[in-house]
C-alpha cells in the first residue's frame, strides 16, 4: 500500500488528452500529432457510433433511406435483410459513414415531423372512435323527430353532437 501512494504522488498532474505518462523515462511526454490524430478519430468513431445505433433498432428508417437489395438463391429471389447490408459497411471509413448516419437522421427527423403533423388528427379520430356507439344508437332510433316541418334530433343525437362538438375544441385540424 505504501508503494502506490508513492506512486500517486510522484506522477505529476497533466491533461491526459495532450499528453501522456511514460513509464520508462519517468516523466509526462507530450502526444504525437499522429498519437492525437489517432485519438481524435477514436472519438469521431465512437460519436457516429453512438448516433448509428438507435437508428437501427428497426428497419424503418433505413428503408427509406436506402434500396433494398435483392438475392438470387436457388432461382428464386430474396430481399436482403438491412442488418446483414449494415454489416457490410466499412465502419472505418469515417466520412462515409457520416454521410450514412447523417442519411438516417434526416429521414428520422421527417419520420417524426409527419407524425408530429398528423397527431392532432389521430387524436381526434380516436376519440370520435369512442363515442361512435352513440351515433349509432340515435340512428337506430331513427335520429330525430320532425316538429312544425323541422327536424329535432332526438336526446342520443343531441349527446353525440354535444360530445362532437367537445372533441372538435379540443382537437383542432
Amino acid at each position: 500500500m505504501g508503494k502506490v501512494k508513492e506512486l500517486e504522488i510522484e506522477i505529476p498532474e497533466f491533461n491526459s488528452d495532450t499528453h501522456k505518462w511514460d513509464w520508462e523515462k519517468k516523466e509526462v511526454v507530450a502526444l504525437t500529432p499522429k498519437e492525437l490524430a489517432e485519438i481524435a478519430r477514436r472519438k469521431r468513431k465512437a460519436d457516429l457510433e453512438k448516433r448509428f445505433r438507435p437508428l437501427i433498432q428497426n428497419d424503418i428508417y433505413f428503408m427509406k433511406c436506402f434500396d433494398v437489395r435483392v438475392t438470387v438463391k436457388n432461382g428464386s429471389r430474396h430481399a436482403c435483410s438491412y442488418k446483414t447490408i449494415i454489416s457490410e459497411w466499412d465502419r472505418n471509413d469515417l466520412d462515409d459513414f457520416e454521410q450514412k448516419v447523417l442519411k438516417l437522421e434526416a429521414a428520422k427527423k421527417e419520420m417524426d415531423d409527419e407524425a408530429a403533423k398528423n397527431k392532432p388528427l389521430e387524436d381526434r379520430r380516436k376519440e370520435y372512435q369512442k363515442i361512435d356507439h352513440l351515433f349509432l344508437e340515435a340512428l337506430a332510433e331513427g335520429g330525430g323527430m320532425i316538429v312544425d316541418g323541422v327536424e329535432k334530433p332526438s336526446e342520443k343525437m343531441q349527446a353525440y353532437l354535444k360530445l362532437r362538438d367537445e372533441i372538435k375544441a379540443r382537437f383542432p385540424k
